[in-house]
């Protein structure tokens, strides 16, 4: 409100639902594209690409406002799933325990890169979906049901590593990484001393990590390590109205206030993902390779298969 000119009120709506899909439903079908109405969600690449049940909205069709990225996901594990420990990346050769990766679902963000970095890496493991939260995640770890997982920075900060890491149960293999305008992937200053996914396949594996399945890791990678979330539209929202969103979204974002608040909140400042960025990302959603296509689509439908995890009653 402080940077759209007139300063008008901004309503919030909550409309949770489908992990998010019922609003963004909402927006693309519904909403008059007057200006009046944007709505923040998950940016949600392989529910879309693969056709999830629920999903009628295409994101290279919203009226795109601006992207919001947050600190890169990075990848844990029990420290005693091999002899002596996990010290080094070349230890994951020694690992003689049977890994159960904690899983949420198959389409979410951390669990797609994850699952798919362990397979590269040959760590064989039992993908187990239905976790919600960060402290089912946590105990599951803690009580060795599970010893793998992927973590975002509030997780890994707050839960994983005053009640796991620091207590020598639990260590961080790789991370993910920063996806840089040019393209280029570095390391997320969250994380300064964790290694990048590559550099870590280098030293347990040796070489480059490639094929289908690398491929196929790359184009999700790529996507949603452009933003965890995005600001959006109706399709053919006024175009007044969205230069002028733009503008304002990005000022706000960018005042200290703001970022002062988001720090406080999450640990980390978000960053802001502006539309020319933006646009090219959408351009290669909208012209995915089918084969990738194809291949995600397989490979989550394999994963939706998998025994879900089942809360313990008291």
């Amino acid at each position: 409100s402080k940077y759209i000119p007139g300063n008008p009120s901004i309503v919030v709506k909550n409309m949770p639902g489908a992990g998010s899909l019922k609003a963004q439903n909402f927006i693309y079908e519904r909403a008059k594209p007057n200006g009046m109405t944007i709505g923040f969600n998950p940016f949600q690449v392989l529910a879309q690409i693969t056709g999830r049940k629920g999903v009628r909205f295409s994101y290279p069709k919203f009226t795109f406002i601006a992207g919001v990225k947050g600190p890169a996901f990075i990848v844990v594990a029990r420290k005693d799933i091999a002899p002596g420990g996990l010290n080094k990346p070349s230890d994951i050769k020694k690992i003689n325990k049977k890994m159960s990766y904690t899983g949420r679902n198959p389409l979410h963000a951390i669990d797609v890169v994850s699952t798919a970095a362990f397979d590269l890496l040959g760590m064989e493991h039992t993908y187990v979906p239905g976790f919600r939260g960060s402290a089912s995640i946590t105990t599951s770890l803690a009580q060795s049901e599970t010893n793998i997982t992927g973590a975002g920075s509030v997780h890994w900060l707050k839960h994983l590593t005053p009640r796991l890491v620091q207590k020598g149960q639990l260590v961080s293999l790789f991370q993910f990484g920063a996806m840089q305008p040019d393209g280029s992937v570095k390391r997320d200053p969250a994380y300064p001393t964790v290694p990048l996914f590559e550099e870590f396949y280098a030293k347990a594996v040796g070489g480059k990590p490639s094929g289908e399945l690398y491929e196929a890791y790359q184009f999700a990678d790529r996507m949603q390590g452009t933003a965890n979330f995005m600001v959006a539209g109706p399709p053919n929202m006024n175009p007044e109205a969205a230069k002028i969103l733009r503008v304002a979204y990005k000022k706000a974002m960018n005042d200290p206030q703001t970022k002062a608040e988001a720090v406080k909140a999450v640990l980390n400042p978000y960053l802001h993902i502006g539309f020319a960025r933006a646009s090219k990302v959408m351009k290669d959603l909208a012209n995915a390779d089918p084969k990738i296509v194809a291949f995600w689509k397989a490979r989550t439908a394999v994963q939706f298969g998998a025994k879900k995890h089942k809360k313990k009653k008291k």
